[in-house]
């Protein structure tokens, strides 16, 4: 009897284990579902997407399908030009966009001046705070790369680019900074391309 009585002891102890790890088990998978549920705009891969501008001037990768809008912005002389943005928001988090308007004031500055002038004017619209900035070139066409604070604590890196009359703004903002993907940014910077000007 005591050697019956024992076995049943061991069965039970072993389906207690088999139990507790069953459930231990289905709870890691819940947490797992849960948190892929949570985060599942951020764990897919992007789907990039080329836009190619109507007139044929330009072309950017970006991470998404792409919105067009154009809206007047205003210019020096108290005139307003039109402003054509394609965005994309992959993540809840994230926006990319290019965006570009023609000012023939640009013409009467150094390319210095009129780059300086267009960072200025987007930490004073952002209520930004510079962090870095560098000059480079695309394509040989003067540029600026710059990050920087905006409100809300939101981390801007941008690079503007100057072809004419016509001033380029790439830009890549990360509502959250840690939520800011480097790469994505760098693939977005890398794929802009001027076909003509």
């Amino acid at each position: 009897m005591p050697l019956h009585e024992d076995g049943v002891a061991a069965t039970m102890t072993a389906m207690k284990s088999q139990i507790t790890f069953r459930q231990v088990a289905l709870i890691v998978l819940a947490v797992l579902v849960s948190m892929a549920v949570a985060n599942f705009d951020k764990l897919l891969p992007h789907r990039w997407q080329t836009y190619t501008a109507p007139d044929g001037s330009f072309s950017v990768e970006l991470p998404g399908k792409p919105t067009v809008e154009t809206t007047p912005v205003p210019v020096e002389g108290g005139s307003t030009t039109p402003m054509t943005m394609v965005s994309v928001n992959p993540t809840s988090s994230t926006s990319y966009m290019c965006s570009y308007a023609e000012d023939e004031s640009i013409l009467r500055k150094s390319a210095d001046e009129a780059l300086e002038s267009a960072r200025d004017g987007s930490l004073r619209k952002t209520q930004g705070t510079l962090i870095s900035q560098k000059r480079t070139t695309v394509q040989g066409y003067p540029a600026l790369d710059m990050q920087m604070r905006a409100r809300g604590n939101s981390l801007v890196d941008s690079r503007l680019i100057l072809v004419g009359d016509r001033l380029y703004m790439v830009m890549a903002v990360a509502m959250v900074p840690e939520d800011g993907e480097a790469k994505t940014v760098q693939r977005m910077f890398e794929s802009f391309k001027i076909i003509k000007q």
